[in-house]
């Protein structure tokens, strides 16, 4: 179970320093895991199946440079302009904040596909709260990512973690479409 294997994947969550948040991020994950058994090992989850692993690498990778990114800005926002938040809350997000993908990607055909119409921020999010992350936690989730419905941060947290979500992936124009790109083509927008 992908649960099981967060501490090896994740060593960053034992910074968490919310002993409660740190034993729900592991929640998080075992709720996933029991509703899709066919991913048994987060390193080999891919960020999404259009986006070869090869290139782009996987989720773990994202998730554990979202972490780090996490790090080093908010004590810069605290240092420089004396903005504080909760690092342990962004530790939180960044670990779980793609987690429903493992029950969005499921094996069809012999291949691995995305469930068409499934928005991983707000399953994500409704699990967040389910397992019992507070809200603030759970906002941060939902509106992770500018991909499907516009959802606007309402907190600063959410603001700058909807920011850090594509600087942690590898997807430039170099390797065809660019993050930007991606963003805009799966809600349907044009470049002006």
């Amino acid at each position: 179970m992908l649960a099981d294997r967060l501490d090896r994947s994740f060593p960053g969550i034992s910074r968490i320093s919310d002993g409660k948040l740190r034993e729900l991020v592991k929640a998080q994950w075992r709720y996933v895991s029991e509703r899709n058994p066919v991913h048994t090992d987060i390193e080999k989850i891919p960020l999404h199946p259009t986006l070869p692993f090869e290139t782009y690498g996987g989720l773990a990778p994202h998730l554990r440079s979202m972490a780090t990114l996490a790090e080093t800005l908010v004590p810069v926002y605290s240092r420089e302009w004396h903005i504080e938040m909760p690092l342990d809350h962004f530790l939180v997000a960044a670990y779980v904040h793609d987690s429903a993908k493992v029950i969005e990607f499921v094996m069809q055909d012999g291949a691995l596909v995305g469930t068409p119409g499934f928005d991983h921020a707000v399953e994500g999010a409704r699990i967040a709260r389910e397992v019992g992350f507070p809200e603030a936690i759970a906002h941060m989730i939902e509106v992770h990512t500018f991909l499907g419905k516009q959802r606007l941060p309402r907190t600063k947290e959410a603001q700058l973690l909807q920011l850090l979500d594509p600087m942690c992936l590898p997807v430039f124009p170099e390797k065809g479409k660019g993050a930007v790109e991606r963003h805009l083509d799966a809600n349907g927008w044009k470049a002006e």
